[in-house]
């Protein structure tokens, strides 16, 4: 399948380059800030060489740490066996021990970029095939900084978790720490939130709080960091310091930064150099990115905080000026004009004043008249005859039980076509599992054979999922038992992952799948629930798939005229008449119905994805005619477009 992957040009094979492939490994997993930061700086970067084709695997390591390795090195090997790799590029700390211990086995002799390191200097570099990046949140500038805008204080407490890059950040402040007099960094020893609240809301215990970032607790559960940073500030009796630009604005004082997105165009553009035999070789093993400084004048002035401390170019958000000469005297302009305004009114006003008193005399006169004109008709009223009135009521009975008869006929109906449908639906799958698996213990099948039967048993086990999450979601949606978990993420990542995976699921496909955006230079954010924007992406590029047999899918978003994003995907498939433009939402309804071809499915998915929609507070339409392809248009609420750093 031709991939597409640009806002106006194609993202194929170069004609005058020779195609490359690479390979990105993540510690972490998509949805966690800094992870889709640094990636997105990558893709950015990759896009402007279209001769390059980009694979994406994710190690979970906030969830599972280390102890998935061995199963991700075969899954890894498994996954990629007919590729062959130029490049690999790495984030954070997990993932770079991965490929230490795993290179030989996956991709011998390849370079390796890394990016998010904060100890490269710990690792066996030197004639070594990496390269890289160092994460510069450099602890002892840290703890130069507190010392500097809080020069009283005593004791430091730095939240961190027990991850291999919390570990890391223990050790080097511990050391940094040990080079200060009378000055001491503490740790919470158990990764319990209940105790953590404790520590940072008792009084005098601490003078500051470095939050890095808790993703993971005691029992190993994944924690939402976002709503943890928000409880600590407002829990803290002391200055809180971070050193992620997201939380700024939100009870944060601010600290050192670094730009991912940087980060990953850094690594992205030296992987490009190192795959070309004919370019120079770094001359240094590992390198930094710039940093910046960022505040919030609030939280500075709230503990006194003169700026006379603050480090020079630092970015002050909540920064309040005196508006500049220019539009200062637009501003007495405006006021003059308004003085003029309230002149013209109040001689309006008179005028107005003499006019009311002349209505209202005229308003007295009709409403007499009003109240002998309702007499009048209570009288008539009166005179209707009881057997019309009873008549009237026979009749509307009749419509009404009319109407419901209809109606349960029709839900019947449905529902007879729903269960005969998810019938069929089940047993397919189910037989070809039961089929295959017995073949499967015949001694004579060849190693082909028996891996064919396999991907057959496993994609018939998917679809059987895949029907069996549809009846969950919508059983949880009619009782509303769905629950909404908000964060702030980018649509931009998610379309890129999603891209990804369509990419590979229908490469075989002659169908060309494609992405577009309003514009290069901006990003679109959303604070939602990003599991079910994801579902509503998968049902409905799904259903473009299922209905497209050649031609073009295409999914993104656009400014309408009123201001409003809106997301879509459209495709070139068969297409929706009008009169069903309403009803292919409903439940238990198929586009098959009235039509000679017959479709797999169970009629749930556009109903689930009209009412996930609904639950974030967006709506969803069709515009689509038969032959000519469909486009399915929904939007959001909390959508906001961001300049790209």
């Amino acid at each position: 399948m031709l991939a597409t992957f640009s806002v106006a040009s194609s993202f194929g094979i170069s004609a005058t380059k020779e195609p490359k492939n690479v390979l990105l490994i993540n510690s972490y997993y998509q949805g966690y800030v800094w992870t889709d930061s640094v990636t997105s700086g990558i893709i950015n970067t990759l896009k402007l060489h279209p001769e390059i084709t980009l694979y994406i695997e994710n190690l979970y390591s906030k969830k599972f740490g280390q102890s998935n390795f061995e199963a991700e090195k075969d899954h890894i090997r498994s996954k990629y066996a007919g590729i062959s790799f130029d490049g690999i590029l790495i984030t954070d700390n997990d993932a770079l021990d991965f490929a230490f211990l795993y290179d030989d086995y996956l991709f011998p002799n390849r370079p390796v970029v890394f990016a998010g390191i904060s100890n490269p200097e710990d690792y066996p570099l030197n004639g070594s095939t990496y390269y890289g990046f160092q994460e510069t949140v450099n602890t002892g500038i840290v703890l130069n900084f507190v010392k500097k805008i809080l020069p009283e204080a005593k004791k430091l407490l730095v939240l961190t978790d027990l991850t291999t890059t919390g570990k890391i950040y223990r050790k080097e402040l511990t050391s940094q720490a040990a080079g200060f007099d009378d000055f001491s960094v503490s740790f919470p020893e158990v990764i319990d939130l209940d105790s953590i609240y404790r520590m940072v809301s008792s009084e005098n215990a601490f003078d500051a709080i470095y939050y890095i970032g808790i993703n993971q607790d005691k029992n190993g559960r994944l924690v939402d960091y976002v709503s943890l940073l928000d409880t600590l500030t407002q829990l803290a009796k002391v200055p809180v310091l971070n050193n992620d630009p997201l939380f700024i604005g939100k009870g944060v004082m601010g600290c050192l930064y670094q730009s991912g997105k940087k980060h990953g165009s850094a690594a992205a553009n030296l992987i490009i150099q190192l795959m070309d035999s004919t370019a120079d070789r770094p001359a240094k093993r590992h390198d930094i990115t710039g940093t910046s400084y960022y505040f919030d004048k609030k939280i500075l002035d709230k503990y006194d905080i003169p700026m006379s401390r603050i480090p020079e170019g630092s970015k002050m958000l909540n920064n309040p000026g005196f508006p500049n000469k220019k539009y200062f005297l637009g501003l007495v302009g405006i006021l003059a004009f308004l003085v003029l305004i309230v002149i013209l009114l109040s001689s309006s006003n008179r005028r107005t004043k003499k006019a009311e008193l002349k209505i209202r005399k005229q308003l007295k006169l009709i409403k007499n008249q009003n109240i002998e004109l309702e007499e009048a008709y209570q009288q008539l009223s009166g005179v209707i005859p009881e057997l019309e009135k009873a008549n009237s009521q026979l009749k509307e009975t009749n419509r009404d039980l009319t109407e419901s008869k209809k109606k349960a006929e029709e839900s019947d109906n449905l529902k007879s076509a729903f269960l005969a449908n998810v019938s069929h639906e089940i047993r397919t799958p189910l037989n070809s599992i039961v089929g295959f698996s017995s073949l499967l213990s015949e001694s004579d099948l060849s190693e082909e054979t028996r891996n064919s039967y396999i991907e057959l048993i496993e994609s018939n086990t998917e679809s059987l999922l895949v029907l069996i999450d549809e009846i969950l979601d919508l059983s949880k949606i009619e009782s509303q038992q769905l629950t909404i978990k908000k964060q702030d993420f980018s649509i931009d990542a998610l379309m890129n992952e999603l891209f990804q995976i369509f990419s590979h699921s229908y490469q075989n496909s002659k169908v060309e799948l494609r992405m577009s955006k309003i514009s290069d230079d901006k990003e679109l954010f959303v604070y939602s629930d990003r599991v079910r924007v994801k579902q509503i992406y998968i049902n409905l590029l799904s259903n473009a798939f299922k209905f497209t047999d050649t031609g073009i899918i295409e999914m993104g978003y656009f400014l309408a005229e009123n201001q409003e994003i809106v997301l879509y995907v459209k495709d070139s498939g068969i297409g929706i008449s009008k009169e069903h433009h309403q009803i292919i939402f409903n439940r238990f309804r198929k586009l098959n119905e009235n039509s000679g071809r017959v479709f797999r499915g169970t009629g749930l998915g556009l109903a689930i994805t009209q009412k996930l929609v609904e639950l974030l507070g967006g709506k969803i339409w069709i515009e689509s005619e038969p032959g000519e392809g469909s486009t399915f248009l929904f939007t959001l609420k909390d959508c906001v477009l961001k300049q790209v750093e």
